[in-house]
């Protein structure tokens, strides 16, 4: 039996039924081995019990619930299957540290544990990488990541939308450039920053629509040969800055805020932006075109030389 993809059908019947009433029974037999067994195996291979999962999983997502969103805290108690508020009340205050009535002053302290994923290693778990973000106006992003990366001489390729003033959906944008770029996945996809983005590159002026160029695609390795009728970009910064951000339905605003706080934590850092001889920026789709109630996406720079203790490339 492969017992990695069955922990993997496991897992995803779980993420998939986090807010139904669902037992351990339940997650084994959609591995067809019994409750005992499977739970032993999926103890080993991920440290961590399958009741302890759901639990940790439903009050890592009721903690944001609680912040993002104005449901009342018996109506999220009910949500993640707990009978009565006094219930939720104890498991919260037990997981996060604090009971849930103090969630939006306590925003920042918030426990996440992330789904697991089965590949060659295990991840997922606590993060404590998570930030909340917020600007003057309230507008609220969850942070999940933020690093800098030496990424070498990378190619962006795609479809200029503006230049050919093409107002397209996500959806029309990946049917126009997909059956160009996916023939040149295998050979020449650049991994480490995967998915379709929306590339922004100002042609060494000001940011001005005169000058900027927006582009639907993604990145490759350098001299990746470029389908006809696509533009490229090599891109001129071996840096880059990289934020994730995550919101829920209570978050209506634009992405863009995303890129104030990813800007702002780059100048913060003290690392430089080359603005405007070589200043691009993209927007990453990561779970697909951002709408409400699915909202996440990634946010990146080109950046200067490294100076941080520890970044690669430095």
């Amino acid at each position: 039996m492969d017992w990695m993809q069955s922990i993997t059908n496991a897992i995803r019947y779980m993420e998939n039924n986090l807010t139904n009433d669902i037992s351990i029974k339940d997650v084994s037999k959609q591995t067809f081995v019994s409750g005992f067994h499977f739970g032993r195996v999926f103890t080993v291979v991920t440290g961590i019990t399958i009741g302890d999962y759901i639990r940790n999983r439903r009050l890592s997502l009721a903690g944001l619930d609680l912040l993002l969103a104005k449901s009342k805290i018996i109506d999220i108690a009910m949500r993640y299957q707990y009978d009565t508020s006094e219930s939720f009340s104890k498991a919260f205050t037990r997981f996060h540290g604090f009971p849930p009535s103090v969630v939006k002053t306590h925003g920042d302290k918030l426990k996440c544990f992330d789904p697991i994923t089965i590949n060659i290693f295990i991840q997922g778990g606590f993060n404590m990488e998570r930030k909340i973000m917020e600007n003057e106006n309230g507008v609220r992003l969850i942070r999940e990541k933020f690093e800098y990366k030496n990424v070498g001489n990378l190619r962006y390729i795609g479809l200029d939308t503006i230049t050919k003033k093409l107002n397209l959906s996500y959806q029309e944008a990946i049917e126009k450039t997909a059956p160009l770029l996916e023939p040149l996945m295998s050979e020449y996809a650049y991994v480490e920053i995967p998915g379709y983005c929306s590339l922004e590159y100002f042609q060494g002026q000001g940011v001005d629509e005169d000058y900027r160029v927006q582009v639907f695609g993604k990145f490759f390795k350098a001299k990746t040969p470029v389908p006809e009728g696509l533009y490229y970009l090599d891109i001129p910064s071996e840096n880059i800055g990289h934020g994730i951000y995550s919101g829920d339905e209570s978050f209506g605003g634009d992405p863009f805020d995303g890129y104030v706080f990813t800007r702002d934590q780059i100048l913060s850092d003290g690392i430089a932006i080359p603005f405007p001889e070589n200043f691009w920026s993209a927007m990453q789709f990561i779970d697909g075109e951002p709408v409400k109630g699915k909202y996440r996406f990634g946010y990146m720079f080109g950046v200067g030389e490294l100076k941080l203790a520890g970044v690669p490339g430095e």
